[in-house]
């Protein structure tokens, strides 16, 4: 969250195949789908039929990186060999369709999935450690995969947070637009430049689940976690409490950003923002605003040890259904093996992702691009010089990330102080482990 998938989210963000040992399990996707996924159940029932021959595959990508996808699979479908349905299912209902066709008996025999839902999924899934295995993909981006030893999800990428900022706000306030910020105390004197110095907002961020990992991003490059081991809450500390004072003051004390989230995303859009968090997907929309920009690291919080971008990662997974044949499963590991190896440079320099292949990171056609220079080598560095965060994956992801972000984005609007905020998430986050 991926955020993103370059839309905004609505508010309130070939060898012989060994069968897998795990069964889809209802009783636990019912528990983890929740209400909305119960009540998904009695009105839509995923995937219809397959009246198509072909894999049929799910995705959430839209706008611009929606259109590399449809276009990198329209070009395997220009082959003889293998044919693949992409049907894009809307970020609002695209969790809550997954589950209820799972549950159901007929998923899709191909999905992507975020990699901080894996454990939610994880015994209803394909194993593929032998037919494709992490070896041709970053490590820390494959680890968002594998499951007690078992490879149960591919990587097609990772999409770091970054720091985009507005050449043209920059200099306006006097700064260098080739030499923006990269410590928290740099981050700060541009704010307080483009506050003394224009009439545009200093920054933007994210609101609802984003907004959670904006808090979890800042919490670790503080030496903090969210939740420790056992899904305790783990920001009831002075580092959770410092970096929740950090989101309201740049809000109600220094006034470097809207209280109203929309007002923020429009002026940004506007070219009326200096700097906003936004993810690697971002690049196709920014690139549409008309104003000059770059990127660079997020690091944005007040007394930070070692500083960390947050990103996870969109995964490729293989339901388990008992009417895939043989030939429609080796179809869809090849699926996976062409997206995520032999066209992932491509969803870099044209989608904006950071590539979880190795090969793709390193070839020519990525490294030459436009998108490289812009944002994609800042990303690769962070990874590589181990300052990447990836969000982990928990039983009930959804359910305790919504407890964080009410009180949040109560606070941003005025409702709440930095203290409620922590009392309030830490409450809803026990109360939904507690409910397991």
């Amino acid at each position: 969250m991926s955020a993103g998938d370059n839309e905004r989210r609505p508010r309130r963000s070939h060898s012989s195949h060994r069968r897998a040992s795990r069964s889809v399990s209802r009783r636990g996707l019912l528990r983890a789908a929740g209400a909305a996924g119960i009540t998904g159940l009695a009105g839509c029932t995923g995937f219809v039929g397959r009246a198509q021959d072909g894999v049929e595959y799910w995705t959430l990508f839209g706008g611009g990186d929606g259109n590399v996808m449809e276009a990198m699979v329209d070009e395997i479908n220009e082959r003889d060999d293998l044919h693949i349905n992409r049907q894009r299912v809307p970020w609002d209902e695209y969790y809550g369709r997954l589950y209820t066709s799972m549950v159901g008996g007929n998923p899709p025999d191909l999905a992507i999935m975020h990699s901080r839902m894996m454990d939610e999924y994880q015994d209803s899934l394909v194993p593929v450690t032998d037919e494709i295995g992490t070896d041709p993909y970053l490590e820390e981006v494959a680890q968002g995969g594998v499951v007690d030893g078992e490879q149960l999800a591919v990587p097609l990428d990772s999409h770091p947070f970054g720091l985009y900022y507005n050449k043209e706000i920059f200099e306006e306030a006097g700064l260098d637009p080739e030499d923006p910020p990269e410590t928290p105390e740099q981050f700060t004197d541009a704010a307080d430049a483009i506050v003394d110095n224009t009439d545009h907002y200093a920054f933007d961020f994210f609101e609802t689940d984003q907004g959670v990992e904006v808090m979890r991003m800042m919490l670790a490059s503080r030496g903090g976690r969210l939740l420790d081991d056992d899904y305790e809450p783990a920001f009831e500390t002075d580092d959770g409490l410092a970096v929740v004072q950090e989101m309201h003051d740049w809000v109600h004390e220094r006034e470097w950003a809207p209280v109203d989230p929309d007002t923020g995303w429009d002026a940004w859009n506007r070219g009326e923002v200096g700097m906003r968090i936004e993810g690697s997907w971002h690049i196709s929309v920014v690139r549409e605003t008309g104003f000059e920009f770059g990127m660079t690291k997020p690091f944005v919080m007040p007394g930070s040890t070692d500083p960390v971008t947050l990103g996870e990662s969109h995964m490729m997974i293989i339901p388990q259904s008992e009417d895939r044949d043989q030939d429609r499963l080796e179809d869809t590991i090849e699926t996976i093996r062409l997206l995520t190896q032999e066209f992932n440079p491509r969803w870099g320099y044209d989608a904006g992702h950071l590539p979880a292949s190795e090969a793709a990171t390193e070839s020519d056609d990525l490294r030459n691009s436009e998108t490289w220079s812009q944002t994609l080598e800042t990303f690769h560095e962070m990874v590589e010089e181990d300052e990447f965060l990836r969000p982990p994956s928990t039983p009930r992801t959804t359910q305790y990330m919504e407890q964080i972000y009410q009180p949040l984005d109560d606070m941003r609007a005025g409702n709440l102080t930095p203290e409620e905020v922590i009392e309030t998430a830490a409450d809803g986050v026990r109360k939904t482990f507690s409910r397991q």
